[in-house]
């Protein structure tokens, strides 16, 4: 099982080729702010084209960072999560 969750990982940080920490930087500050958002509102909000940020997203979901939820409306909705919130809190509250 951990074993194909790396794999999974690896696969994600291929699509991207290269990972951006600018971008996940201001991710993550922006779900750390405002979390409980739509995808699409994600990319407009971060300054990315929708395709990119999915990608960023799925790569910090396989990482455990962001968790995906439904609203009552069945949209997908944008959180960090617990281990998410500790990361920001670690790496980015003194920045």
């Amino acid at each position: 099982m951990k074993h194909e969750k790396m794999e999974n990982i690896i696969q994600l940080k291929r699509r991207l080729k290269r990972i951006d920490w600018k971008i996940v930087r201001r991710v993550i500050a922006f779900l750390y702010y405002d979390g409980g958002i739509k995808k699409t509102n994600m990319a407009m909000k971060c300054s990315m084209s929708y395709d990119r940020c999915v990608l960023y997203l799925d790569w910090l979901n396989a990482i455990g960072l962001i968790k995906k939820e439904l609203d009552e409306d069945g949209f997908e909705l944008i959180s960090l999560s617990d281990k998410g919130i500790e990361f920001y809190k670690r790496n980015f509250e003194d920045i």
